[in-house]
């Protein structure tokens, strides 16, 4: 029987032929919650899409939420870093758009319902493992920026992109409104003038000060 909740215990495997069937289930699993939600993901399901036997998914995972955990977490360290040889402003930019992009996707919002569903039934550990595949990636934005003077050396990094990508989220989620190039400039006018020195902050393309 297929437990209904999180267990996560998957070993690291290597690659060649291990590493392709790997990639199969997580594309396997993605696409079945982008079609048809969270219940369709059984093992048979995924079994099926990924062209594998059942059995090779019991061997690997607890249960389906450990399958779909682990190609949640998988899909974040797949992301393309950001062009830290840019401006700070420049790499956040590029950073949001991306973050846009697949919300805007059909893969978005059903990932989005997924991690809903993962901490209705207590999963939130995964959810920081998400969140910190996330802040691994954008480390060397941020140390680049530190390197060049646009963000001081304590910065507080995951409180800078909190703020940053939280108003797309819920403008995008709440107040159901669109998500324009203009509206991306907003936020990072914003976090630029308040979390760089002034002096570079006024030498950005940046819109005007916000109170």
């Amino acid at each position: 029987m297929e437990s209904t909740g999180p267990k996560r215990s998957v070993a690291k495997r290597p690659g060649g032929r291990t590493a392709d069937v790997t990639a199969r289930i997580h594309q396997a699993i993605l696409d079945l919650i982008v079609e048809d939600g969270v219940e369709a993901c059984t093992f048979s399901a995924v079994a099926k899409r990924a062209g594998i036997e059942r059995s090779t998914l019991y061997r690997r995972f607890p249960d389906r939420w450990d399958a779909m955990i682990d190609a949640w977490i998988s899909r974040a360290g797949a992301e393309v870093l950001p062009d830290v040889g840019r401006s700070f402003a420049e790499g956040l930019r590029s950073v949001l758009r991306r973050l846009v992009d697949v919300l805007q996707s059909p893969l978005g919002p059903a990932l989005l319902h997924f991690a809903a569903e993962l901490r209705a039934k207590g999963g939130t550990d995964y959810s920081r493992e998400f969140f910190d595949q996330r802040m691994a990636q954008l480390a060397p934005m941020f140390d680049a920026a530190i390197e060049r003077g646009e963000l001081p050396p304590d910065v507080d990094r995951e409180r800078l992109f909190t703020l940053a990508a939280g108003p797309i989220y819920f403008r995008m989620f709440i107040a159901a409104r669109e998500l324009d190039d203009e509206f991306i400039d907003s936020i990072v006018g914003m976090i630029c003038w308040q979390y760089c020195p002034p002096s570079v902050a006024a030498k950005l393309s940046l819109p005007g000060r916000m109170a």
